[in-house]
Protein backbone atom coordinates (compact mmCIF):
# COMPACT_ATOMS: atom_id res chain seq x y z
CA UNK A 1 0.00 0.00 0.00
CA UNK A 2 1.58 3.56 -1.00
CA UNK A 3 1.77 6.28 1.22
CA UNK A 4 -0.03 9.39 0.12
CA UNK A 5 2.36 12.29 -0.56
CA UNK A 6 1.37 15.39 1.47
CA UNK A 7 1.73 18.30 -0.05
CA UNK A 8 3.02 21.69 2.02
CA UNK A 9 2.26 25.15 -0.39
CA UNK A 10 4.45 27.78 -0.24
CA UNK A 11 3.63 31.49 -0.68
CA UNK A 12 5.99 34.22 -0.20
CA UNK A 13 3.89 37.45 -0.30
CA UNK A 14 4.95 41.28 -0.80
CA UNK A 15 1.79 43.70 -1.51
CA UNK A 16 0.25 41.64 -3.84
CA UNK A 17 -3.83 41.47 -1.54
CA UNK A 18 -6.13 40.49 -4.23
CA UNK A 19 -3.94 38.13 -6.22
CA UNK A 20 -3.16 36.21 -2.78
CA UNK A 21 -6.52 35.92 -2.50
CA UNK A 22 -6.99 34.80 -5.57
CA UNK A 23 -3.84 32.15 -5.67
CA UNK A 24 -4.94 30.82 -2.15
CA UNK A 25 -8.82 29.87 -2.85
CA UNK A 26 -7.06 28.07 -5.67
CA UNK A 27 -5.18 25.96 -3.04
CA UNK A 28 -7.91 23.65 -1.05
CA UNK A 29 -6.35 19.94 -2.28
CA UNK A 30 -3.11 20.52 -0.70
CA UNK A 31 -2.58 19.55 2.67
CA UNK A 32 -1.18 22.69 4.58
CA UNK A 33 -0.10 26.33 2.81
CA UNK A 34 2.29 28.41 4.60
CA UNK A 35 2.62 32.02 3.97
CA UNK A 36 5.26 34.50 4.66
CA UNK A 37 4.98 38.01 4.09
CA UNK A 38 7.82 40.13 3.44
CA UNK A 39 7.11 43.45 5.34
CA UNK A 40 3.75 44.02 2.97
CA UNK A 41 1.95 47.32 3.53
CA UNK A 42 -1.33 46.30 2.03
CA UNK A 43 -2.66 44.62 4.78
CA UNK A 44 -2.08 41.34 2.85
CA UNK A 45 -1.31 39.38 6.01
CA UNK A 46 -4.32 40.79 7.73
CA UNK A 47 -6.14 39.33 4.90
CA UNK A 48 -4.96 35.85 5.27
CA UNK A 49 -5.45 35.97 9.00
CA UNK A 50 -9.20 36.88 8.93
CA UNK A 51 -10.39 34.84 5.12
CA UNK A 52 -7.69 31.72 5.90
CA UNK A 53 -7.67 30.90 9.26
CA UNK A 54 -6.41 27.56 8.43
CA UNK A 55 -3.13 29.06 6.59
CA UNK A 56 0.08 28.99 8.82
CA UNK A 57 1.33 32.71 8.23
CA UNK A 58 4.58 33.91 9.15
CA UNK A 59 5.08 38.06 9.20
CA UNK A 60 8.45 39.41 8.71
CA UNK A 61 9.40 42.99 9.82
CA UNK A 62 11.16 43.56 6.55
CA UNK A 63 11.58 42.20 2.89
CA UNK A 64 13.99 39.48 3.55
CA UNK A 65 13.62 38.65 -0.53
CA UNK A 66 12.48 35.44 -2.33
CA UNK A 67 15.09 32.82 -1.31
CA UNK A 68 15.83 33.43 1.99
CA UNK A 69 11.77 33.69 3.01
CA UNK A 70 11.04 30.08 1.03
CA UNK A 71 14.20 28.73 3.23
CA UNK A 72 12.06 30.01 6.23
CA UNK A 73 8.69 28.84 4.94
CA UNK A 74 10.30 25.12 4.55
CA UNK A 75 11.60 25.38 8.32
CA UNK A 76 7.65 25.87 9.30
CA UNK A 77 6.09 22.79 6.45
CA UNK A 78 5.25 19.19 7.37
CA UNK A 79 4.70 17.81 3.85
CA UNK A 80 7.39 15.57 1.82
CA UNK A 81 6.88 17.72 -0.83
CA UNK A 82 7.01 21.61 -0.70
CA UNK A 83 5.01 23.23 -3.63
CA UNK A 84 6.09 26.71 -4.55
CA UNK A 85 3.18 29.23 -6.06
CA UNK A 86 3.52 32.15 -6.72
CA UNK A 87 1.15 34.54 -5.33
CA UNK A 88 0.34 35.76 -8.71
CA UNK A 89 -0.72 32.36 -9.50
CA UNK A 90 -3.46 30.36 -10.10
CA UNK A 91 -3.73 26.08 -9.93
CA UNK A 92 -6.31 24.76 -11.58
CA UNK A 93 -8.63 22.08 -10.01
CA UNK A 94 -7.15 18.35 -9.65
CA UNK A 95 -3.90 20.28 -9.84
CA UNK A 96 -1.86 18.60 -7.09
CA UNK A 97 -3.80 15.11 -7.08
CA UNK A 98 -2.24 14.65 -10.24
CA UNK A 99 1.78 16.35 -9.02
CA UNK A 100 1.31 13.77 -6.26
CA UNK A 101 0.86 10.97 -8.95
CA UNK A 102 3.92 12.16 -10.86
CA UNK A 103 6.00 12.42 -7.68
CA UNK A 104 4.69 8.72 -7.84
CA UNK A 105 6.14 7.88 -10.68
CA UNK A 106 9.25 9.65 -11.50
CA UNK A 107 11.38 8.89 -8.02
CA UNK A 108 13.84 10.73 -9.43
CA UNK A 109 12.87 13.42 -9.46
CA UNK A 110 13.47 15.63 -7.30
CA UNK A 111 12.21 19.12 -9.12
CA UNK A 112 9.33 19.47 -11.19
CA UNK A 113 7.84 22.86 -12.92
CA UNK A 114 4.39 22.87 -15.03
CA UNK A 115 3.53 25.10 -18.18
CA UNK A 116 2.86 28.27 -17.89
CA UNK A 117 -0.12 30.78 -19.02
CA UNK A 118 -0.98 34.55 -18.45
CA UNK A 119 -4.39 35.56 -17.72
CA UNK A 120 -5.48 35.79 -21.31
CA UNK A 121 -4.24 31.80 -22.33
CA UNK A 122 -1.05 32.55 -23.90
CA UNK A 123 2.04 30.18 -23.19
CA UNK A 124 4.70 31.77 -20.99
CA UNK A 125 8.30 30.52 -20.63
CA UNK A 126 9.12 28.88 -17.28
CA UNK A 127 11.82 26.41 -18.28
CA UNK A 128 15.68 27.61 -19.21
CA UNK A 129 18.74 26.02 -20.42
CA UNK A 130 22.42 24.90 -18.93
CA UNK A 131 24.12 27.94 -17.67
CA UNK A 132 26.08 29.03 -20.53
CA UNK A 133 26.29 32.71 -21.33
CA UNK A 134 25.46 32.29 -25.44
CA UNK A 135 22.44 29.94 -24.46
CA UNK A 136 21.12 33.21 -21.79
CA UNK A 137 21.56 35.35 -24.81
CA UNK A 138 19.75 33.38 -26.95
CA UNK A 139 16.63 32.39 -24.21
CA UNK A 140 16.61 36.45 -23.18
CA UNK A 141 16.18 37.20 -27.24
CA UNK A 142 13.30 34.54 -27.12
CA UNK A 143 11.75 36.17 -24.01
CA UNK A 144 11.60 39.56 -25.23
CA UNK A 145 10.09 38.54 -28.45
CA UNK A 146 7.41 36.61 -26.25
CA UNK A 147 7.39 39.61 -24.23
CA UNK A 148 6.28 41.84 -26.98
CA UNK A 149 3.39 39.44 -27.86
CA UNK A 150 5.22 36.43 -30.73
CA UNK A 151 2.41 33.81 -30.49
CA UNK A 152 3.91 31.76 -33.77
CA UNK A 153 7.16 31.17 -31.10
CA UNK A 154 5.06 31.13 -28.21
CA UNK A 155 3.44 28.40 -30.09
CA UNK A 156 6.10 26.66 -31.55
CA UNK A 157 8.17 26.54 -28.23
CA UNK A 158 4.84 25.07 -26.43
CA UNK A 159 4.50 22.68 -29.46
CA UNK A 160 8.35 21.53 -28.68
CA UNK A 161 7.42 21.27 -24.72
CA UNK A 162 4.24 19.03 -25.37
CA UNK A 163 5.71 16.28 -23.52
CA UNK A 164 7.52 15.75 -20.30
CA UNK A 165 11.28 15.92 -20.26
CA UNK A 166 14.27 16.38 -18.11
CA UNK A 167 15.30 19.63 -18.64
CA UNK A 168 18.41 22.00 -16.73
CA UNK A 169 15.99 24.19 -14.75
CA UNK A 170 12.38 25.39 -14.29
CA UNK A 171 10.97 28.60 -12.75
CA UNK A 172 9.78 28.94 -8.99
CA UNK A 173 6.46 30.69 -9.99
CA UNK A 174 4.98 26.96 -9.41
CA UNK A 175 7.67 24.18 -8.73
CA UNK A 176 7.07 21.07 -7.16
CA UNK A 177 10.35 19.88 -4.71
CA UNK A 178 10.69 17.37 -2.93
CA UNK A 179 11.73 18.54 0.68
CA UNK A 180 14.56 16.33 1.33
CA UNK A 181 16.01 17.35 -1.56
CA UNK A 182 15.48 20.66 -0.51
CA UNK A 183 17.02 20.22 2.44
CA UNK A 184 19.77 18.11 1.12
CA UNK A 185 21.54 21.41 -1.02
CA UNK A 186 20.15 23.72 1.75
CA UNK A 187 17.76 24.99 0.10
CA UNK A 188 18.16 28.21 -1.66
CA UNK A 189 21.08 29.86 -1.55
CA UNK A 190 20.34 33.25 0.45
CA UNK A 191 22.56 35.29 -1.24
CA UNK A 192 20.29 35.79 -3.83
CA UNK A 193 17.39 38.71 -3.03
CA UNK A 194 15.26 37.89 -6.04
CA UNK A 195 15.94 35.76 -9.15
CA UNK A 196 18.52 33.34 -10.25
CA UNK A 197 17.75 31.59 -7.20
CA UNK A 198 15.44 28.87 -9.03
CA UNK A 199 18.15 28.27 -11.82
CA UNK A 200 20.92 27.74 -8.95
CA UNK A 201 18.70 25.46 -6.85
CA UNK A 202 17.89 23.23 -9.85
CA UNK A 203 21.53 23.11 -10.88
CA UNK A 204 22.85 21.97 -7.22
CA UNK A 205 19.37 19.39 -7.43
CA UNK A 206 21.10 17.97 -10.25
CA UNK A 207 24.72 17.97 -9.37
CA UNK A 208 23.40 16.12 -6.10
CA UNK A 209 21.97 13.39 -8.47
CA UNK A 210 18.59 14.38 -9.02
CA UNK A 211 16.42 15.29 -12.00
CA UNK A 212 14.47 18.33 -13.12
CA UNK A 213 11.52 17.53 -15.05
CA UNK A 214 9.33 19.43 -17.17
CA UNK A 215 5.69 18.46 -16.70
CA UNK A 216 3.04 20.25 -19.14
CA UNK A 217 -0.06 18.46 -18.17
CA UNK A 218 -0.59 20.65 -15.64
CA UNK A 219 -1.52 24.75 -17.10
CA UNK A 220 -1.27 26.92 -13.66
CA UNK A 221 -2.45 30.87 -14.83
CA UNK A 222 0.71 33.08 -14.08
CA UNK A 223 0.08 36.73 -14.07
CA UNK A 224 3.75 37.81 -13.98
CA UNK A 225 6.01 40.12 -11.61
CA UNK A 226 2.80 41.28 -9.63
CA UNK A 227 5.17 41.54 -6.89
CA UNK A 228 7.85 43.51 -9.12
CA UNK A 229 5.41 45.72 -10.30
CA UNK A 230 5.21 47.22 -6.86
CA UNK A 231 9.02 48.56 -6.88
CA UNK A 232 9.95 47.89 -10.00
CA UNK A 233 13.50 49.55 -9.39
CA UNK A 234 14.21 47.06 -6.21
CA UNK A 235 13.42 44.40 -8.88
CA UNK A 236 15.40 45.69 -11.61
CA UNK A 237 18.29 46.39 -8.85
CA UNK A 238 17.68 42.59 -7.46
CA UNK A 239 18.02 41.56 -11.03
CA UNK A 240 21.37 42.97 -12.25
CA UNK A 241 23.15 41.55 -8.70
CA UNK A 242 21.76 38.04 -8.90
CA UNK A 243 22.64 38.00 -12.06
CA UNK A 244 26.52 38.91 -11.86
CA UNK A 245 26.41 36.65 -8.63
CA UNK A 246 24.97 33.81 -10.23
CA UNK A 247 27.56 33.39 -13.24
CA UNK A 248 30.40 34.51 -10.98
CA UNK A 249 29.45 31.14 -8.81
CA UNK A 250 28.48 28.30 -11.48
CA UNK A 251 31.21 29.94 -14.07
CA UNK A 252 33.57 32.15 -12.34
CA UNK A 253 35.23 35.54 -12.72
CA UNK A 254 35.82 35.93 -16.31
CA UNK A 255 31.92 35.31 -17.02
CA UNK A 256 30.69 37.50 -14.68
CA UNK A 257 33.10 40.24 -15.69
CA UNK A 258 31.41 39.40 -19.13
CA UNK A 259 27.98 40.37 -17.86
CA UNK A 260 29.13 43.41 -16.42
CA UNK A 261 30.29 44.91 -19.62
CA UNK A 262 26.86 43.67 -21.43
CA UNK A 263 25.07 45.64 -18.70
CA UNK A 264 27.01 48.57 -19.12
CA UNK A 265 26.65 47.99 -22.77
CA UNK A 266 23.09 48.76 -22.20
CA UNK A 267 23.51 51.33 -19.85
CA UNK A 268 22.40 49.88 -16.75
CA UNK A 269 25.92 50.37 -15.12
CA UNK A 270 28.24 48.38 -12.77
CA UNK A 271 25.92 46.41 -10.22
CA UNK A 272 27.38 45.14 -6.86
CA UNK A 273 26.97 41.59 -5.43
Amino acid sequence: MSTVVRVTAVIISFNVREALRRCLHSLSEVDEVVVVDNASDDASADLVTSEFPHVHLVRLAQNRGFGPAVNLAAMHAHGDALLLVNPDAVLPAGAVAHMRQRLAEWPQATAIGFRHVDQQGHFQLSVGPPASLCLALVRRFVQRRLDRGSQWLAALIDRLLARPRRVPWVAASLLLVRRHAFAAVSGFDERFFLYFEDVDLCLRLRAAGGEVVYDPSITVTHERGASVKVEPELAGRAYRESQLYFWRKHRGAAAAWLVEQYLRLRGLGPAHS
